[in-house]
């Protein structure tokens, strides 16, 4: 079989503002009136030169005519009037992009579906309202799939390091099969825990809210190369018209980029991008470790000019400069002890850059998690002069005693973290030993993204603005979200598995025993035991509970 070259092009749209309707499709979207308009015609030129450019070089429409292609956008929240500041923020993949590529495919197949499963607070159907991808749905005569409704399957990853089971909606079975095509399209954006968000980043979305959750700390940028064994996008589109600086997944910034760059090798693509964005790509975890297990293709032709358009990197620090100007109140402690975190001086202290460098020890879970929390208050408008304690880490293990750290490098001891003063509030599994000397507590490893959000709220005594009337989709997304976890529950009472138990350990999660031929395979597929009474009684609880937790943490 002739395997086509890895080919990465770059195309640049014309100098206009794209920022008009960048987030949700525009209420005259399928009208002459729309498709007049300067910027969609610009949009629209510059995704079909694009992909036609790629197609000439690789032949990708060869392998998609008349099969069935999936189209995985990244909707993790859609800042559209959702009652922060601004009324649009973009976070999400731009849904003019997503229709340009589906009018370009539609001359190969008709077989297309939009699929994604957005975060638990804002769940896909509302996602798909709020882009108004339901209208081009409906337009464009293309399917919408809510993943996290789907019944999944399981495969052992016999090569992966931290992944080694996964789940995925069956659809993407399909898609490790070969017998659909796998186009992602993602935004051009930076991140909290991986540092950019690009092309295979976005398969995060594809796998249920349990997985999502384990191994979404340190360990993060080797879970999702892992992902790779199973499957890979056949095509990357990725959105850099209107692309995203900050920290994501809280409210990001607009860089017009006015690029497009699309490419059938996904680490490839996002190389590019990520250089084009102004890093390095060896600074970038998720891109090395890529690289370090054999994904890359030094032999990539790359067709375009890379040009860089800086953008401002993502901070997940809770003790630097940003927290401590926007929230000068807020003590924040923090220690770990994983066996590469910074070592104190003989008096225990630390300086402000190993605070720093400590925090990034565990950067994919609790972190960036809490900080997201702190950014929403931020772009909420809320007042930010509230004073309480937060701790995060199992602690510094130093002369026999367990220290965390504040900004200026001073060690706490449980003791002097009991004694203080006023409200405290400690994040993730590994603070449980704190569970008695404070205020609240979050489990999980990482927790619910949406728990610490909540609880700075509880703890600053101020009321989330997303769930109040100025938030356009409030009651979409209860009524959403009630009718996602009703689905799910459908699912399992009829025996059909939609993820995997709950657990909040920070470990690596075993497989059975694999022979030596089984050791040398990409994947297995390793279908599930029926599910028994009890179990399906059990799980749909935990749904349950999942859905209070997403609002009472």
């Amino acid at each position: 079989m002739c395997i086509a070259p890895s080919v990465v092009m770059i195309t640049r749209a014309k100098p206009l503002d794209f920022t008009r309707d960048f987030v949700c499709l525009a209420k005259e979207y399928g009208t002459s009136a729309y498709d007049a308009r300067e910027d969609i015609r610009a949009i629209n030129t510059a995704v079909t030169q694009n992909l036609t450019d790629l197609d000439a070089r690789v032949h990708f429409t060869e392998k998609l005519r008349g099969k069935k292609v999936v189209i995985k956008p990244n909707l993790v929240t859609v800042f559209h009037n959702l009652g922060m500041v601004g009324s649009d923020y973009p976070e999400s993949t731009d849904p003019r992009v997503i229709d340009a590529v589906i009018v370009f495919i539609k001359q190969y197949t008709d077989k297309i579906v939009i699929v994604e499963s957005s975060g638990k607070g804002f769940p896909t159907p509302t996602a798909f309202k709020a882009t108004g991808l339901d209208r081009l749905a409906k337009l464009r005569g293309v399917e919408l799939m809510v993943l996290e409704m789907q019944p999944v399957d399981r495969y052992l990853l016999p090569k992966a390091k931290v992944m080694r089971e996964i789940v995925v909606p069956q659809i993407f079975s399909e898609v490790a099969r070969h017998e659909a095509f796998y186009i992602s399209i993602p935004k051009m954006k930076t991140n909290l825990y991986t540092g950019v968000t690009l092309g295979f980043k976005n398969a995060m979305g594809t796998i249920p809210y349990n997985l999502r959750l384990r191994n979404h700390n340190h360990a993060i940028d080797q879970k999702l190369v892992d992902m790779l064994h199973l499957f890979k996008p056949d095509l990357v589109v990725i959105d850099g018209l209107v692309g995203g600086e900050g920290n994501c997944p809280a409210p990001v910034e607009p860089v017009q980029s006015r690029v497009i760059v699309s490419g059938n090798h996904a680490v490839e693509a996002d190389r590019v991008a990520t250089r084009m964005m102004g890093f390095d790509p060896k600074s970038i975890a998720l891109m090395r470790i890529a690289d370090e297990n054999g994904f890359n293709d030094p032999r990539v032709e790359v067709v375009g000019e890379q040009t860089v358009t800086q953008y401002k990197p993502a901070d997940p620090s809770l003790t630097g400069s940003w927290m401590r100007s926007n929230f000068p109140n807020v003590r924040v402690l923090v220690g770990h002890h994983k066996g590469r975190e910074p070592q104190p001086a003989g008096d225990g202290s630390l300086s402000a850059a190993q605070v720093c460098d400590l925090e990034n020890v565990c950067r994919g879970g609790c972190l960036a998690t809490t900080r997201v929390a702190f950014d929403y208050m931020y772009y909420e408008g809320q007042p930010r002069s509230s004073t309480f304690t937060l701790i995060i880490g199992a602690g510094l293990q130093h002369d026999g005693k367990v220290l965390y750290y504040d900004g200026d490098g001073k060690p706490y001891t449980l003791e002097d973290i009991a004694s203080l003063k006023g409200k405290k509030l400690a994040v993730g599994t590994c603070t449980d030993k704190l569970k008695n000397i404070v205020t609240r507590h979050i489990d999980g490893c990482m927790p619910f993204p949406n728990s610490p959000h909540m609880l700075v709220h509880q703890m600053t005594n101020t009321f989330c603005k997303v769930m109040t009337p100025k938030n356009h989709y409030l009651i979409p997304a209860l009524l959403d979200t009630f009718a996602v976890c009703e689905g799910r529950k459908k699912n399992l009472r009829t025996g059909r598995r939609i993820d995997i138990p709950l657990a909040h350990a920070d470990r690596l999660y075993e497989t059975r025993e694999l022979s030596t031929a089984e050791k040398e395979l990409d994947f297995i597929f390793e279908p599930y035991p029926e599910l028994s009474k009890a179990e399906i009684r059990s799980l749909c609880a935990d749904e349950n509970r999942s859905i209070l937790a997403t609002f009472l943490p």
